[in-house]
């Protein structure tokens, strides 16, 4: 992994919903949000992170869709963190975790790993009836087509907890070397904060 830039709060909220708009499962609540503003998805597709005022809208409908900073996704997430544009190797994905959540705990086998939810993918294991349809459907497009950048969150630069794009990195997972010359935007914390967000990261 490499740092290529220092990056902020703002540009890290336009490019987590970036990743989102396209979700086929979370989109529509991201549009509710967007509505609810009376806001278009321009602001999202062409969002300039120079625009104050989008800048305050797009603060909005990720607290209004993802609880940001401080509920349901967020809930305790670190107060200070220090955000990083960096390029990924192929590497990386033996120290990239999913968040602590059902589904994705299943499919892993209780690991957080997304190589090993791989391994059950590749066996037609199918977690509360969630299609991995998507998942192998983005596999088709490795080659061809590169994703947007995740985001991830560490205090050590050891474990990295996704915060954004845990579909896309499990995509990743059926041909790391694909990781190379990829981005993210990655959340440096303190291990105190860290620990109150996710335990399993220090």
């Amino acid at each position: 992994m490499k740092v290529i830039r220092d990056a902020s709060e703002e540009e890290m909220i336009l490019e987590f919903l970036k990743g989102e708009i396209n979700s086929t499962r979370f989109n529509n609540e991201l549009f509710d949000a967007l509505n609810e503003f009376n806001l278009d998805r321009d602001i999202i597709d062409n969002g300039d992170i120079f625009n104050s005022d989008e800048n305050k809208k797009r603060f909005l409908v990720m607290k209004a869709f993802r609880g940001y900073p401080d509920r349901e996704l967020f809930n305790n997430f670190p107060k200070d963190v220090k955000w990083k544009y960096c390029e990924l190797s192929s590497s990386d994905i033996n120290n990239i975790y999913y968040i602590n959540y059902d589904y994705w705990n299943e499919l892993s086998n209780h690991t957080g790993s997304p190589i090993e939810a791989v391994k059950n993918i590749k066996k037609g294991v199918e977690i509360f009836e969630v299609s991995n349809k998507p998942i192998l459907d983005g596999v088709k497009l490795l080659d061809n087509k590169p994703f947007p950048p995740v985001i991830l969150l560490t205090c050590n630069d050891q474990k990295y907890v996704i915060i954004e794009g845990h579909s896309r990195i499990t995509i990743y997972g059926f041909k790391p070397s694909i990781l190379n010359g990829t981005y993210a935007y990655i959340g440096y914390c303190s291990r105190e904060e860290m620990n109150q967000y996710d335990a399993r990261m220090i």
